[in-house]
């Protein structure tokens, strides 16, 4: 059985957070514990980080509405097949991301990738048969490992959230991966609860926190 978040446990770790980082403690004190932000481990959950690629979340989420409601209102595998790339790109889907989307809906109803096997998985072989996905690199299995898996030590690689927030968390420069790891290392088994502390404190701070979809 894999690691999974709760609310209760998320709440404890933060607590455990707060106790060996004065910064997060900050955090905790001032804004309390953060939102859990678990999404269905599903399909379209899948298909909706990748549409946050590279787009802010109220621009993703338009997007996904638009998809869900062509999709009469449940975005499955069969439905996005049934739609094709074209009808995609006229949702709003970039050429790429229309090209991504269509093939994940097809090695889904084929078959090929059952996403409800990942939750049996570790963190690295989940990660891996993800990326193993056109168009899902590291960000977007750690996103959705971290979201809809609830794991507890996934930190998003890439994520701009993250390096901004962390900045803002202690003033220091985060752009390097290297640097943002070994800033992280002490927040181990619980890297995916400080991510969660660092993006409350990101969208608080931008007014935003009611766009986080989850």
């Amino acid at each position: 059985m894999q690691p999974i978040l709760n609310s209760s446990e998320l709440k404890r770790a933060a607590q455990r957070l707060a106790r060996i980082d004065p910064a997060l403690g900050e955090v905790l004190k001032c804004h309390g514990p953060p939102p859990l932000w678990k999404r269905p481990a599903t399909f379209a959950t899948m298909v909706h980080v990748l549409l946050e690629q590279q787009v802010s979340l109220v621009s993703a989420m338009a997007t996904f509405k638009r998809l869900e409601a062509a999709c009469q209102g449940r975005v499955t595998a069969n439905r996005v097949c049934d739609l094709g790339e074209s009808a995609l790109r006229k949702l709003g889907l970039t050429r790429q991301k229309s090209r991504y989307a269509a093939a994940l809906a097809a090695e889904v109803r084929a078959g090929h990738f059952k996403i409800g096997r990942l939750r049996h998985m570790a963190d690295e072989q989940a990660r891996a048969e993800i990326m193993q996905r056109i168009g899902f690199g590291n960000w977007s299995a750690d996103v959705f490992l971290l979201l809809a898996l609830a794991r507890p030590d996934v930190i998003p690689l890439g994520d701009l959230a993250l390096v901004k927030g962390m900045h803002e968390l202690d003033g220091g420069n985060y752009e390097q991966v290297d640097e943002l790891l070994a800033r992280a290392e002490r927040w181990r088994p619980f890297r995916g609860v400080a991510t969660r502390m660092i993006w409350q404190l990101y969208l608080i701070n931008r007014n935003r926190l009611d766009q986080m979809p989850g």
